[in-house]
């Protein structure tokens, strides 16, 4: 963008490389400024969404895991209704065969997990899947599961661990 020159007698230049309805007269009423209303929206509202609603559900798979997705036709679609409180107490369901694939889904705020068994009737606990809200592949011979929701997760803090200590006689190295 070019400066404008401005002229002292009437303090506009015409440019020649405007448009004829772009230049400005004098007396043509330009110096009025009109009244716009503005809706503003605030770009951070103070409470956001944390997640997009996601339902709760867990599908197994006979199939072996790909590299992204679960391969084979589901064997056992699991879906609980929300909130994810409300099944806070273990539930075991048997898998029809063997599942060998599973895409867990929750959002995180429903805390939900399945604890995987490899016998029926959830004996011989193998691995633990946490639902998480996208589809995500979780491989492993699954004969039964246990599903619990509620589940509150704490993240631990840091470990305050000493520095190294040198051991008797040694020299610090210098860099």
């Amino acid at each position: 963008m070019e400066p404008v020159p401005i002229n002292e007698d009437n303090g506009i230049v015409e440019d020649p490389f405007l448009p004829d309805e772009m230049m400005v007269e004098e007396g043509s009423g330009a110096t009025e400024t009109e009244q716009v209303a503005v809706n503003r929206t605030d770009a951070n509202p103070a409470n956001p969404p944390s997640e997009q609603p996601v339902p709760i559900s867990a599908i197994l798979f006979n199939g072996p895991p790909g590299p992204k997705d679960c391969r084979g036709s589901a064997i056992l679609n699991i879906g609980l209704t929300k909130p994810g409180a409300r099944h806070s107490s273990p539930t075991c369901y048997n898998v029809p065969g063997v599942a060998q694939c599973g895409n867990f889904l929750a959002n995180k705020d429903d805390g939900c997990q399945a604890r995987i068994f490899n016998e029926p009737d959830c004996r011989t606990f193998a691995n633990l899947a946490v639902f998480i809200p996208e589809m995500r592949a979780f491989g492993g011979y699954i004969r039964s599961i246990e599903v619990t929701c509620g589940v509150i997760s704490e993240t631990p803090p840091p470990l305050n661990l000493p520095g190294l200590e040198l051991p008797p006689n040694a020299l610090q190295a210098a860099g």
